[in-house]
C-alpha cells in the first residue's frame, strides 16, 4: 500500500532531493538515486509524477492528451502506443514492456511528452530506475528550413516513428524530433575547412543521434531518389563513416541498451 504523498512531504522530499550540493559526488549520487528509488516505492505513481516534476515535467490527463492511456495497465499502454512498430523495434518495445512501471502523460511548457519509468539495477546492484521520454506524435513532420533547403525530405522510416513519437530518449540516448535534425553540412559550419577530406558529401547526412561528444549517427543519401537511406555513424575526428545499419535496427538497439540492468562493477 503506498503513502499519501501530501503538500508538507512533497516540500521535504523537494529539499532532500537538493542536498548536498558541497558533498562528494560519490555520496551525492547514492543519497539521490536511494532517495528516487524510495519515492517510487513509498509513494507509487504520484511519487513517480513528483519524480517527473522536478525535471519540468507536469502529469496531465485533460482532453488533449494525446495518448489514451489512462486507466491501462503500463505494459498494455506501451503495447498500444507501439502497435505495428513492435516489428521493427523488438527489442525496445519487448524490455520496455517488461520493465515499465508507470506510463504517464505529462507536459513541459506548451510540449506534450510520455514518460514511462521503468525498474532498472545499478552497477553496485542498488535498485533505480530509468525514464524513456517520447515527444507528441506527428503526422505530419517537417525537417528544419535548413535541410529542406539542401534538398532533404523526411525518410520514411522516421515518419514511421514520428506516427508514435517525434523525438524519444531512453536515458542518455536519444533520437531527436525531425524539426531539430541537422545537415553535417550546418553542423560542420566554420570549421570543415580543418576536417580531413572525406569521401562523401556533408550535404548527404542527416543527423538524428547525436553521441555528446562531436559524433552522431545520420541518415546517409547516396542519391535524391532515396526515399528510406540507410543510416551510418559519423566520426568527427577523421570524418569517416562506418557501422551501417537501417534506421529501425540501430534506434532499437540504442533505445533499448539503457533499459537493461547496469553491469556490475
Amino acid at each position: 500500500m503506498t503513502k499519501e504523498l501530501d503538500e508538507l512531504t512533497r516540500a521535504r522530499l523537494k529539499r532532500e532531493l537538493s542536498w548536498g550540493a558541497s558533498k562528494p559526488t560519490a555520496d551525492r549520487y547514492q543519497r539521490t538515486t536511494d532517495l528516487q528509488r524510495a519515492i517510487l516505492d513509498q509513494y507509487g505513481r504520484r511519487g513517480a509524477e513528483f519524480i517527473l516534476e522536478q525535471q519540468g515535467l507536469r502529469a496531465r490527463t485533460d482532453a488533449g492528451c494525446p495518448w489514451p492511456v489512462a486507466g491501462m495497465a503500463p505494459a498494455d499502454a506501451v503495447e498500444l502506443v507501439f502497435g505495428e512498430l513492435a516489428a521493427v523495434l523488438p527489442r525496445f518495445v519487448a524490455v520496455l514492456q517488461e520493465r515499465v512501471r508507470w506510463v504517464i502523460p505529462a507536459r513541459r511548457d506548451d510540449a506534450w511528452m510520455l514518460a514511462y519509468l521503468t525498474d532498472r539495477v545499478l552497477h553496485d546492484g542498488r535498485p533505480h530506475f530509468q525514464l524513456v521520454l517520447g515527444g507528441a506524435p506527428n503526422a505530419s513532420p517537417s525537417l528544419s528550413p535548413r535541410a529542406q533547403y539542401m534538398g532533404w525530405s523526411v525518410p520514411d522510416s522516421l515518419r514511421r516513428l514520428c506516427l508514435v513519437h517525434d523525438g524519444i530518449c531512453s536515458g542518455a540516448e536519444s533520437i531527436l524530433s525531425a524539426r531539430r535534425m541537422a545537415d553535417l553540412g550546418e553542423i560542420m559550419a566554420g570549421i570543415e575547412e580543418e576536417a580531413p577530406r572525406p569521401s562523401h558529401a556533408c550535404k548527404d547526412l542527416l543527423e538524428f543521434h547525436p553521441d555528446g561528444v562531436g559524433n552522431c549517427q545520420a541518415f546517409f543519401r547516396r542519391s535524391s531518389r532515396d526515399t528510406d537511406p540507410s543510416t551510418v555513424f559519423w566520426d568527427h575526428e577523421s570524418n569517416e563513416l562506418s557501422r551501417e545499419a537501417s534506421f529501425f535496427e540501430y534506434v532499437d538497439r540504442t533505445l533499448s541498451l539503457p533499459l537493461h540492468d547496469e553491469a556490475r562493477s
